[in-house]
């Protein structure tokens, strides 16, 4: 009797399993890469869709030597819970700051915003709280252009 059929079966038995186990590690590690990717895409959806329920309107901005002043109001259905505000000054360089406050709809603030130097331009942008996170809503930004002396 002849071993040599019996190697050649182990042989083929052995290369079908790797590849069984191999198109196994694949399906897994592409099935959790893709939940992933979902996930990210419906926070990331859910986020533009309570970013477009957000709106601020910024009235009789002016600066001084030291601060900006603004006056914010919520013209939208959503609290605001901060603000993100980006200065440029005459040279074109940035700085920034947070303005931790509440902004609850149809309501108005002033707002102080602590500066250096002359500024040329400014964004201000809206933070909201999406479930424990804060964002900060890029697409309800404004830009204030020509900012005047007090």
């Amino acid at each position: 009797m002849s071993k040599k059929g019996v190697s050649v079966w182990i042989s083929w038995v052995l290369l079908t399993a790797f590849v069984v186990m191999l198109g196994v590690i694949v399906l897994q590690w592409t099935k959790s890469h893709t939940t992933e990717t979902v996930e990210d895409i419906v926070e990331k959806g859910d986020i533009l869709t309570f970013c477009q329920e957000t709106g601020i309107a910024v009235t009789d901005y002016c600066q001084d030597t030291q601060t900006l002043n603004m006056n914010i109001t919520n013209n939208n259905n959503r609290k605001v819970e901060a603000l993100l505000v980006r200065g440029f000054d005459i040279y074109n360089q940035p700085q920034g700051g947070q303005k931790n406050l509440t902004i609850v709809p149809e309501k108005a603030v002033q707002v102080e915003l602590v500066k250096q130097g002359v500024l040329k331009r400014a964004e201000v942008m809206p933070m909201i709280t999406v479930g424990k996170k804060r964002v900060v809503c890029q697409s309800r930004k404004i830009t204030l252009e020509s900012i005047e002396f007090c």
